[in-house]
């Protein structure tokens, strides 16, 4: 039984409705791939802005890895997804260095959990049809 997490920016723990930079926190969910049943596993804390204290210099320095959507990102670095009302594309670009997939979607959390669930399970069968063609002309 494979499982996947997902973070949700929500403020209410009903509906995704939070934007990426705004969210002070994360819902956490475990999402079984087959049966699509989720549950939440816990409440992921946003790491604080850094408040110059660092003393390296990196604080006044465009540099990705230090900026605090880097850091967001790097908190959610084990995970899956991120579902937020809103991403932009610094947010979007630092989730995938990790290799997290974000989406911006503004539903209630269980429908945006069971369209994540749908787009892997299309995305499991194109890529098995890539692969049986693949196999056809070798």
């Amino acid at each position: 039984m494979a499982k996947y997490k997902v973070a949700v920016a929500t403020n209410d723990g009903i509906n995704v409705n939070v934007h990426f930079g705004h969210a002070a926190a994360f819902d956490i969910y475990e999402v079984d791939d087959v049966s699509g049943k989720f549950e939440k596993i816990e409440v992921r804390i946003k790491p604080e802005h850094c408040d110059g204290s660092c003393g390296d210099g990196a604080c006044g320095r465009q540099e990705v890895e230090h900026s605090s959507m880097f850091a967001a990102a790097k908190n959610l670095a084990d995970l899956d997804y991120v579902l937020c009302q809103q991403l932009g594309p610094q947010a979007i670009q630092s989730l995938a260095r990790f290799n997290v997939r974000a989406f911006d979607i503004a539903l209630p959390i269980d429908e945006a959990i069971a369209k994540i669930n749908l787009y892997r399970k299309k995305l499991a069968e194109r890529l098995s049809r890539i692969k049986g063609l693949q196999n056809k002309t070798l």
